[in-house]
């Protein structure tokens, strides 16, 4: 399986029919391909853990890259020490499959398997990436350092040594790969690519062509995109080269992509509303007028990009540029949670309710929830882009629509998903001054439909219906002869595998057959019920 992280077939399907990249046509044309549905919202690290695990959001308890420490409003990564599920690689493991996985995220710590794991980019600096920690030592002589994770964007000035960069860290991240399937055993192998990922949310102007007035993507020309792509199109090539005619590989990504224009920043947009409160202390009150004229954290790295200062922020941690950014300005250390009946964080158009014993210092009672949320989703609805006129979100979801499960309490309780070309921000609470802004650190944003692509002699070939994401865990177990587990959300798509029989009772394996059930539930708009069979 390679995994290019934010791909899509938007771009893909035409590139492959102009003859850029030719591998992809290969597969498309004598494989099966289909659009993937992501989680909803379409963020990275709940993605992720939904193909590791098969279960929505709702039951694997992972929302976006951060999460709220238990008793406490601090923020803090997750690992895959926030999964309480069984995941791909240790259900294959426990079954007797020797699996091999390469930089997934949500990966670190890696948790021990029957074969071998390289961590992903939650990975800190100087710790051992490698499971069993010994194949550390071995990749770095007869390869070199695996890249954990592509170069942060460190602005305009930067940009043509960051696309080289990534170019490299590509190259790298494929040489491992070929290593490691040519000279270790396994039955599942799994590379991630996030390089796809990372070009799309700097250089997707260059696609466009509408000019972003404060970004600015330096001085790379051409199709910085295409390249990118043409790279893991040869990857592709290469790792092809290697496998046997009764191997059966696939080519998935997390999310698919667009443009960026706007961001919209929810805890202004609370606060202005009256839903969020701030402390009434000194400390407070210096924070707000500055805020309030313009020194905001959105700024700054307008200014530190123009004197080139974006290496100290690129060098930081996630949660460390987070806390760092909360001591100097305007943050959740100066919300006053007793008064403060609901807040944002994330990437993605979260807000979650201040709730009496969920939240340390809750004030909303959990029979005042629902009429708070009705409230909020009616003056939600009455949000429009003041540069545009036109509405800011496209839908605006109740969890229990798009979540179920025991992590349901985690969830936010209510989901925004933005129209095309606008990201949500909340990740540290008041970036900006403006509940809305043109956008500034990228071009481009995540877009609900991925890429599922399967090739070899077991699958039948041609377009297939959407899938979902958590349909990848199943399908997968499917392809090595096992039986799916039966507590998960996913299924396997009808007519993919020529050795499945979709007439019978039970789905056939090779020389096995197994059923599949799971309880009635909605997955993809439709209902299936106890008892039927995939």
């Amino acid at each position: 399986m390679i995994a290019l992280d934010g791909a899509t077939l938007d771009l893909i399907e035409p590139w492959a029919a102009a003859g850029h990249l030719p591998n992809f046509k290969e597969l498309l044309t004598h494989g099966a391909w289909a659009r993937l549905e992501s989680t909803q919202p379409p963020i990275t690290g709940a993605a992720w853990t939904s193909f590791q695990t098969g279960v929505q959001p709702g039951r694997h308890g992972i929302f976006d890259w951060l999460a709220r420490k238990d008793g406490s409003y601090q923020l803090a990564p997750i690992s895959s020490q926030s999964i309480k599920r069984e995941v791909l690689w240790e259900y294959l493991s426990r079954h007797g499959k020797r699996v091999g996985v390469m930089g997934v995220p949500v990966s670190y710590p890696a948790r021990p398997i029957n074969g071998f794991l390289l961590t992903d980019l939650l990975t800190p600096d100087e710790v051992n990436y490698a499971y069993p920690p010994e194949l550390k030592d071995e990749i770095e002589q007869a390869i070199g350092p695996y890249p954990v994770m592509p170069e942060h964007w460190r602005g305009r000035y930067a940009a043509h040594a960051w696309l080289e960069n990534l170019k490299r860290s590509l190259q790298r991240r494929v040489e491992i790969a070929l290593y490691l399937l040519q000279n270790k055993p396994w039955d599942f192998f799994m590379v991630h690519v996030m390089e796809t990922d990372s070009v799309q949310h700097q250089m997707w102007h260059l696609l466009d062509n509408i000019k972003r007035p404060r970004y600015h993507g330096g001085d790379c020309r051409g199709n910085p995109i295409l390249e990118i792509y043409q790279l893991a199109d040869r990857a592709i090539g290469q790792i092809r080269q290697v496998l046997d005619d009764d191997t059966t590989l696939f080519v998935i990504s997390d999310h698919g992509f667009g443009p960026l224009y706007y961001n919209i920043y929810l805890n202004c947009w609370l606060y202005e509303h009256g839903y969020l409160a701030l402390k009434k202390n000194v400390t407070t009150l210096f924070k707000k007028l500055a805020w309030r004229a313009g020194l905001t954290p959105e700024n700054l790295y307008v200014w530190a990009e123009r004197l080139r200062l974006l290496d100290l922020g690129a060098r930081l941690r996630h949660d460390h540029l987070h806390d760092l950014l909360g001591r100097v300005f305007l943050s959740t250390q100066n919300i006053d949670w007793p008064r403060t009946r609901a807040y944002s964080y994330g990437n993605v158009g979260q807000i979650y309710l201040n709730l009496k014993g969920r939240e340390p210092q809750g004030c909303v009672a959990p029979e005042d929830a629902p009429a708070l949320i009705a409230e909020l989703i009616e003056k939600l609805k009455e949000f429009t882009n003041p540069y545009t006129g036109s509405p800011i979100f496209e839908r605006i979801h109740r969890k229990e629509e798009i979540y179920w499960g025991e992590e349901l309490t985690r969830a936010p309780e209510i989901v925004l998903v933005p129209t095309d070309g606008i990201m949500a921000v909340g990740t540290t609470e008041f970036l900006s001054n403006k509940t809305i802004a043109p956008t500034y650190a990228g071009s481009g944003w995540h877009r609900m439909d991925g890429v599922f692509i399967a090739h070899g002699r077991a699958v039948h070939p041609g377009p297939k219906p959407k899938l979902q994401i958590v349909d990848l865990f199943p399908t997968l177990v499917t392809a090595l002869s096992l039986p799916a587990p039966a507590d998960i959300d996913g299924r396997v798509p009808q007519d993919l595998f020529t050795f499945v029989s979709t007439s019978s009772p039970a789905i056939a394996g090779k020389g096995a057959g197994f059923a599949c059930t799971v309880r009635r539930a909605a997955i993809g708009g439709t209902m299936y019920s106890p008892g039927e069979a995939w």
